[in-house]
């Protein structure tokens, strides 16, 4: 090699180092830069918010091609529940603590839809909230349980749609009888939204059921009177109804407004009270006064009712000890409760489920359910039958009653029979609009008990709590004849608070 290529040779190594040094660096600052840059625009998170407008629900459209004959799949039925614990609650303050005046009672102010769950309910009460009546309609519907609430939405809605402004609900009768009975009706409406678990602060219901509250409220006079008890037949029936329809409005909700109107309802009730033990037509309060075991059986319920949302005193329950006593010795020998007594039997009443299932349910609700007496209605209820196209006098009252018996008695082949018989036959005989006719019309092959004059608002009400059976009143047969050690301990079968 001469000496000028080697120069040159030497000249290009000093050229190439410093340049390919500086170039590989631009390489590695531009792909690192290029680097950095493409993860980031790949890891940059974008939001994209789309506005949808809400479509308003209409409930008509849920049952717009609800079909009858559908039967759903089959569930279970398992009686097998825990037993009802019974928890002690406070007894209410006295009245001077709440001088809220009820013409005045803010119903806004009962601010529960502010949490998921406004109202705690344990002992019989808590079916009624929406997780407890979908799990008891499972346990305890059968093949039928989807339907059967189906059909008691849609005759909770018609009952919103026909209540009168005022917030009752009319009958098919006219004057000062339509404006008696109307008290009464509507408490039975009140009794089925209740029993839903239904309150004034309801979306779909509430203003329904503060109309009908209202309505119950003004009703009432200074003394607790809903109308003057002794018009015969309908002032013992409508106090006891709407005494019961307040009492339960208050134990679910606890407006303070409402416990002054159930109190003055209960005292009625006892002032009434025959002196050995049960009721007449005429609230006489007299010891020859006939006895009625339908109107007798009324006022029970309303006292329980009222027990349930905490009423208590020595007369009260004093009251309720000789009502049991007496309804105890009231039945005949083959098990039998009558209108009037075994002593004035009506033969046209024989066989008369629907008294004996009325005194009956009476009995299981106040821990008498293991009884010899209730045990032998039972056996007496185990022949009824419920044929919508051939029916027995009275036939919503009755099968109203005799379905909750054989509820609340917790046999599990009793029940599901009675279940796959009175079920499908009110699926199938409500109206297309909701309602419920009784089939109890004039021109019936029945001696007596034409239910037409009551009018829809009364069949509908019936027909819905009759299907509410799953859930409105838990069963009793888990606490049938506590020890009296342990009844001296309970105050009260639920306890209801608001968180």
């Amino acid at each position: 090699m001469s000496r000028k290529e080697y120069l040159k040779r030497k000249l290009l190594e000093h050229l190439i180092g410093p340049t390919g040094s500086i170039l590989l660096h631009i390489l590695i600052v531009y792909l690192a830069v290029h680097f950095i840059v493409f993860e980031t625009r790949e890891g940059t998170a974008e939001i994209e918010v789309t506005m949808m407008e809400v479509t308003e629900f209409d409930l008509d459209d849920l049952f717009e091609e609800f079909e009858p004959e559908f039967e759903p799949p089959e569930f279970d039925l398992d009686f097998e529940m825990p037993d009802v614990m019974d928890v002690e609650m406070d007894a209410p303050a006295d009245l001077e603590d709440f001088s809220q005046d009820v013409a005045d009672m803010d119903f806004a102010a009962l601010d529960v839809m502010q949490v998921d769950s406004p109202l705690v309910m344990q002992g019989l009460f808590s079916g009624r909230s929406s997780e407890g009546r979908a799990a008891l309609l499972r346990q305890h519907g059968g093949r039928w349980g989807a339907q059967t609430e189906q059909a008691v939405i849609r005759a909770l809605q018609w009952l919103k749609n026909n209540q009168e402004a005022d917030g009752s609900w009319s009958t098919n009768m006219s004057g000062s009888t339509d404006a008696q009975h109307r008290v009464a009706i509507t408490g039975l409406g009140l009794l089925a939204f209740l029993a839903h678990g239904e309150t004034p602060a309801s979306r779909e219901y509430g203003q329904t059921i503060e109309k009908a509250i209202r309505y119950l409220v003004d009703a009432q006079n200074e003394k607790g009177e809903f109308i003057d008890p002794s018009i015969r037949p309908h002032g013992a029936y409508v106090q006891a109804v709407a005494t019961y329809a307040l009492s339960e409005a208050y134990g679910l909700t606890r407006i303070p407004s409402l416990r002054d109107p159930m109190e003055k309802g209960v005292s009625v009730i006892l002032d009434g009270q025959n002196a050995d033990g049960l009721w007449g037509y005429g609230y006489l309060g007299l010891a020859d006064e006939p006895i009625n075991t339908s109107v007798s059986v009324w006022q029970m319920q309303a006292m329980k009712a009222a027990q349930i949302a905490g009423y208590s005193s020595p007369r009260f329950n004093e009251a309720i000890e000789r009502g049991l006593e007496r309804m105890l010795l009231r039945q005949a020998e083959d098990g039998e409760w009558f209108y009037r007594g075994v002593e004035r039997v009506q033969e046209a009443r024989r066989p008369d489920h629907g008294l004996t299932a009325a005194a009956v349910l009476t009995l299981q609700l106040f821990e008498h359910g293991n009884s010899r007496q209730a045990r032998d209605g039972i056996a007496v209820l185990r022949n009824a039958r419920i044929e919508w196209n051939r029916p027995e006098q009275w036939p919503m009252s009755r099968w109203y009653y005799v379905t909750q018996v054989k509820f609340q008695q917790g046999n599990r082949d009793e029940w599901r029979r009675w279940n796959d018989q009175f079920a499908p036959q009110f699926i199938h005989n409500q109206r297309d609009d909701g309602r419920f006719v009784s089939p109890a019309v004039r021109g019936a092959d029945i001696p007596f008990g034409f239910e037409d004059r009551f009018g829809d608002a009364f069949s509908t009400a019936m027909s819905a709590l009759t299907l509410q059976v799953y859930y409105r009143i838990l069963p009793t047969f888990g606490r049938v004849e506590q020890p009296p050690e342990e009844e001296e301990t309970t105050t009260s079968d639920v306890i209801i608070q608001i968180i």
